[in-house]
């Protein structure tokens, strides 16, 4: 961290050593992510915006509350703030993290929890240990993406092992509740978790698979301005194509890339094209309406 004669670091000083390998002294166990997500690109419900606001304002003013509330709350208040976001996967959640590291201009550090877990009796605990004592020195914010795989629920106790891996997630989980810092944890479901852990979250945001108002303002977040496809063609798009945002993206990302081939804007066929090769990585039938669609574009794109 700065030294008292130090200036603070700044996000742009952070992300800078960062490209170095320096990573603020976090070494191998985390890496920066230098996204930065505005309000435009993330794409949720009014219910689950609301709560991102408010997690936005406990983050905020995570230091001024145990000086205005009553004795029992100051008595054991720490100003760290942990969240826990659950849904699917491609329901943004990550995106959500970078947002919220966005607004709070802050930087943040995604855990490799590779580098942070071991097969060696003891190592787990020192390494997460070491990387926390040193986030604590910096303000930044911490994410661990699925991070079931590492504060997952303990088993029933069967042989050694099972007693050893319990020990250690309760040292995790322990560790995790001193540490003074902000940390999101990213999970596909909330069951994965003992509910004694889950009770010690600030905030659970649970993001849920899109509607079709959702798609299509996902549809319209990932286009841009510069494309020709029409609003009774998103519409079909947004209704009948039950995709996630994750989804969505790989679909307009392969649009595009297919119309720089040929020199064009993004067009319908070309996003038909995408949403066709997202539905085969599922290893889903394409809907007959978009089959329909494809094969009329198609048409329509001849000479």
């Amino acid at each position: 961290g700065a030294s008292d004669n130090q200036t603070p670091l700044t996000y742009e000083h952070i992300r800078s050593v960062s490209r170095r390998g320096d990573s603020v002294g976090l070494g191998a166990l985390a890496e920066l992510i230098a996204d930065e997500v505005g309000d435009e690109a993330l794409v949720v419900n009014d219910a689950l915006r609301d709560e991102l606001d408010s997690l936005v304002a406990r983050c905020r003013f995570r230091e001024q509350f145990p000086h205005s509330l009553g004795p029992s709350i100051q008595a054991r208040y720490r100003p760290s703030v942990r969240a826990l976001f659950v849904g699917p996967s491609g329901t943004g959640k990550t995106l959500a993290v970078s947002w919220l590291a966005t607004r709070l201009g802050i930087p943040l550090f995604r855990v490799d929890l590779s580098a942070v877990t071991s097969k060696y009796i003891g190592e787990t605990e020192k390494n997460l240990s070491q990387l926390l004592a040193r986030a604590e020195q910096n303000e930044v914010l911490l994410l661990f993406d699925e991070a079931d795989s590492l504060f997952g629920k303990r088993t029933d106790i069967h042989e050694s092992n099972d007693r050893f891996a319990n020990a250690q997630t309760n040292y995790l989980l322990q560790r995790m509740e001193s540490y003074d810092g902000i940390t999101i944890l990213t999970s596909n479901g909330r069951s994965r978790f003992d509910d004694a852990f889950t009770r010690r979250f600030d905030a659970i945001l649970s993001f849920s698979l899109p509607g079709p108002e959702e798609r299509r303002a996902l549809w319209l977040a990932h286009l841009g301005p510069d494309h020709k496809v029409n609003s009774g063609q998103l519409n079909l798009l947004a209704v009948v194509a039950d995709l996630t945002g994750g989804q969505i993206r790989n679909a307009v990302l392969r649009g595009a890339v297919d119309a720089a081939q040929h020199g064009k804007s993004i067009q319908y066929f070309h996003l038909l094209t995408g949403v066709a090769s997202e539905y085969r990585k599922l290893s889903r039938q394409l809907p007959n309406e978009l089959k329909q669609a494809q094969a009329a574009a198609q048409i329509a794109i001849q000479p």
